[in-house]
């Protein structure tokens, strides 16, 4: 190990390489039992495995006969595409992922690659047990809070709904949101992201008017335009400006309509960049999924073949995203799903505000 290396990560391949050992001696048992009694130097076999656990991302990896072994060290949830891409950039067959959160939620999406994946929980004393396939819940917006839609729509902002959370956007940018009032009853709070809309109620209580969401509306709209001048309001959700153009410009696409559809899971925040999603027909006539992208990101078709199953398993996926982003270890991982997807590439974002990647 390089003297460069962290504490953390040291930790973790320390530990990958106890959970891989510990694994092998339970194959082993196994087998040994089935062959009617443990065999000669089973040990000292164990003792004498190379691995060398390498850092990726947020994980650690190593290959041992053709099996890539992964553990996970961050942003579990996004963690299948990377783990994936890494095992086939490493001639790996088959992909053993361990992981101390949302192991579910990556079984579920496991299943939909032409792939050996096998998903395991793993508890802080770094015991393992194989993870059961989540089921994905969808949590509606509540009756109460659709009432606020009407409010939304006459600001000139978007409604969207995602994960029972009600919010407007303008070309993609959360302006406001229903959230639940210190008295169980819900309010619309106007702002860009929590810290805003503290801020506003302290300018200007905590009464949302029209008047106020108006402006805001106006003043969002005028940064949002494609090819603005570079500006912090222009900078977040760069994929939902994306999806914004391409709805209202369905062709791009090869469809003939689309409107905002809920991801596989929630945003924990507007500054996290993660894919959006949209449904609707394509020209042929048939369902399609769309998933919008800004920036090389390796977990984007796992992303993407998990909304299709929960929007309609049997809806064309498509990935939209600028053209330089579609790269050979992306796609070939589209084209690893059991139902294929494809890319198309949609290169209307201005080149003055460029992300970095």
């Amino acid at each position: 190990m390089s003297t460069n290396d962290s504490h953390s990560q040291r930790l973790a391949r320390v530990r990958l390489l106890a959970i891989v050992k510990s694994q092998l001696e339970i194959d082993r048992t196994a087998s040994a039992a089935s062959a009617g009694g443990a065999s000669a130097g089973a040990a000292s076999d164990l003792d004498s495995v190379v691995f060398e656990p390498s850092e990726f991302g947020a994980a650690v990896g190593g290959v041992l006969n053709g099996v890539a072994w992964v553990l996970i060290t961050g942003r579990h949830e996004r963690g299948l595409g990377p783990a994936l891409m890494w095992a086939l950039r490493n001639n790996a067959t088959a992909l053993k992922l361990f992981t101390e959160q949302n192991a579910g939620d990556l079984a579920r999406g496991a299943k939909n690659f032409n792939f050996t994946i096998e998903v395991f929980a793993v508890d802080s004393s770094t015991a393992v047990s194989v993870a059961t396939p989540s089921l994905a819940k969808a949590v509606e917006v509540s009756v109460a809070d659709e009432m606020f839609a009407a409010f939304i729509k006459s600001s000139g902002a978007e409604v969207i709904r995602e994960h029972g959370v009600m919010s407007g956007e303008v070309v993609g940018l959360e302006v406001c949101r229903v959230v639940p009032g210190e008295s169980g009853d819900s309010r619309i709070e106007i702002g860009v992201g929590v810290h805003d809309r503290e801020t506003f109620q302290l300018v200007h209580g905590q009464t949302a008017t029209i008047e106020s969401l108006r402006r805001v509306v106006t003043e969002v709209a005028a940064r949002r335009v494609v090819g603005a001048q570079v500006h912090p309001l222009n900078q977040l959700a760069r994929e939902r400006i994306l999806r914004h153009v391409v709805c209202q410009s369905p062709n791009l696409v090869g469809a003939q309509s689309l409107s905002a559809a809920q991801p596989p899971s929630r945003r924990r925040n507007l500054k996290e960049i993660v894919p959006c999603v949209a449904s609707g027909i394509s020209q042929t006539g048939q369902k399609v999924v769309v998933i919008f992208s800004v920036g090389i990101d390796p977990d984007v078709v796992a992303f993407g073949a998990d909304a299709r199953e929960q929007i309609n398993s049997n809806a064309e996926l498509v990935f939209a995203c600028p053209t330089r982003d579609i790269v050979p270890a992306v796609t070939r991982l589209a084209e690893m799903l059991n139902k294929p997807a494809r890319f198309v590439g949609v290169d209307i974002l201005g080149a003055q505000a460029q992300p970095q990647v």
